[in-house]
């Protein structure tokens, strides 16, 4: 532990299927009971965030699980040096009986425990008494891993700025797994009085008609300040979206609910995105202006190691859900389109 406050990564094992696992870290990781890819994944990560980041730390690595066998939490501990806190979440599947209908019928694409995992993973995580210790939190998914050395502690770049989130990911989110969700967000802003655009963040996600274009945080990473998030304001706005059984019915994720409930909820001044090199799957970031290099032998994205390590850079979070609208022809918009046409001019055999 640091002198300046508890912090420490979760990591999120599981996950019930028809996703895979995700991971966290004060470090932290995700619920699932794990297959042998999901395991490899998990090592991947907790060795890179070792090698990259957590080595020059030693915060607590916290993998959150539904189940683990002896070989499974053998190779969990051998995996890397970094301490890990193993966490069972024993009855984070159980669902209310006016759901548990409906929640079978529809699980086809999404199994009940997947629907599970993106509630919990949307509010009562944060309450969870492994958790309780720490100021800060980092979350990981469990195929999330940083391709290079990290030149800066998030967290202390979090607490330098006094902020409240930081959002290394930005997305779209399927129009498929959002049915409603509008809808129920804009009468949460009417019942308590409240502007569906008051911020800026807010009005580079909802338009001037209320259309969505399904813009969000993907929680794959997120580093945050957990009080807030524990706090009667996050979770009474958790509450109130669980309470419709969105999660269930149409398998709502935690990305559209901590989206809204951050840009809703805090100000302007208090969130950003940042720029640190990380991977998830496809999407790969070393540090802003930086290339991303893929290794098909490793099958993985690496970060050329033969420069400086980044410091993390931010930038408001309106910024970059602006950069997720349509086509608008914006300063902005036209710069990375001049970019994009580069790019293609060059492999077209134009420059």
């Amino acid at each position: 532990m640091r002198s300046l406050g508890p912090d420490g990564i979760w990591l999120e094992l599981g996950g019930g299927g028809g996703g895979g696992c995700k991971r966290k870290a004060p470090v932290h990781e995700d619920l699932c009971r794990p297959q042998d890819r999901d395991l490899q994944d998990l090592e991947r990560s907790l060795t890179s965030l070792w090698l990259h980041y957590n080595k020059g730390y030693d915060y607590p690595v916290v993998v959150f699980h539904e189940g683990l066998s002896t070989k499974a939490r053998q190779r969990i501990i051998a995996a890397s040096e970094n301490r890990v806190w193993l966490a069972l979440v024993p009855r984070f599947k159980e669902v209310p009986p006016e759901w548990a209908e409906v929640s079978r019928q529809r699980a086809s694409e999404f199994a009940v425990g997947y629907r599970a995992m993106t509630r919990w993973r949307s509010g009562p995580v944060f309450l969870e008494p492994a958790l309780a210790g720490f100021d800060y939190a980092m979350t990981l998914d469990t195929d999330s891993y940083f391709p290079g050395p990290l030149g800066e502690d998030p967290f202390e770049a979090l607490r330098a700025q006094g902020l409240t989130a930081m959002f290394p990911h930005l997305g779209r989110e399927s129009a498929s797994v959002v049915v409603n969700f509008m809808h129920y967000f804009l009468l949460y802003c009417r019942l308590h009085k409240m502007d569906p655009r008051r911020t800026r963040m807010l009005a580079a996600l909802v338009e001037k008609n209320y259309k969505w274009y399904q813009q969000c945080l993907m929680l794959d990473i997120e580093i945050l300040r957990l009080d807030w998030f524990r706090g009667s304001v996050y979770q009474d706005f958790f509450r109130y979206m669980d309470s419709v059984g969105g999660f269930w019915i149409h398998r709502w994720g935690n990305n559209p609910v901590r989206t809204f409930a951050v840009t809703l909820l805090l100000e302007d001044k208090d969130v950003r995105t940042a720029f640190l090199p990380y991977a998830h799957q496809d999407f790969c970031s070393c540090g802003a202006g930086r290339a991303c290099q893929w290794s098909s032998e490793k099958e993985e994205y690496t970060c050329d190691q033969t420069l400086e390590p980044p410091v993390v850079e931010m930038e408001e979070l309106a910024e970059g859900l602006l950069d997720l609208q349509p086509w608008r022809g914006s300063a902005r918009q036209l710069s990375r389109q001049s970019q994009q046409l580069d790019v293609i001019r060059f492999a077209s055999g134009q420059a």
